[in-house]
């Protein structure tokens, strides 16, 4: 029998090499994602992050976020009428619990057109200190929804692929950050870290 087995891939070595070569290349790229899942550790610190988007119900003002000093502050400026500003939403994403939550941002409702430029603390990370760096200092990053191309292949057949996933990323190790809905495709916008 087991001449006959010998005798059987001799005979016919290219054909079960075309069907284990597949096989093995498809077990090594398995085993290369599922490592860094066991190996790399778990992210250790908070992101804030935001998006903006259209609202007609949006306050007349623009507001920016910016990071001074380790803390999170709003800057608020009044909108012409002849403007449509965007409405921002802050976003926590929780290392611990791996999910995300939007923020409430108390803010005035409207600003008179001849006020300046008003800056006021993000009272929700009063206590906390958020690192306005890239990376996080356990090595973790932002990776943010890209759009990738089919290849002149899929651009001929019509075959349009956007990867709209929002992750961090350390050593291989991804870890995917859902966004509602309806603030899915809206391209973030990095804070920083928060610091316990």
């Amino acid at each position: 029998m087991a001449l006959a087995v010998g005798r059987f891939l001799r005979d016919h070595a290219f054909l079960v090499a075309a069907t284990a070569l597949p096989l093995v290349v498809v077990g090594f790229f398995l085993l290369a994602t599922a490592i860094p899942r066991f190996t790399v550790p778990p992210p250790a610190y908070d992101l804030l992050f935001h998006t903006t988007a259209f609202d007609q119900a949006a306050p007349r003002m623009n507001v920016d976020l910016t990071v001074r000093d380790g803390q999170l502050f709003a800057t608020l400026r009044p909108a012409s009428d002849t403007s449509y500003p965007s409405r921002v939403h802050l976003w926590h994403f929780d290392h611990r619990t791996l999910t995300v939550r939007e923020v409430p941002l108390d803010l005035p409702d409207r600003l008179a057109e001849d006020d300046g430029p008003q800056t006021i603390p993000v009272g929700a990370f009063a206590g906390r200190r958020v690192l306005a760096q890239p990376q996080a200092p356990d090595g973790y990053d932002l990776r943010s929804p890209t759009h990738r191309g089919p290849g002149i292949i899929g651009e001929l057949f019509g075959m349009h692929r956007s990867d709209r996933t929002l992750s961090i990323a350390h050593r291989g190790r991804v870890i995917a950050i859902e966004l509602p809905s309806p603030h899915a495709y809206q391209s973030p916008t990095m804070l920083g870290w928060l610091n316990d």
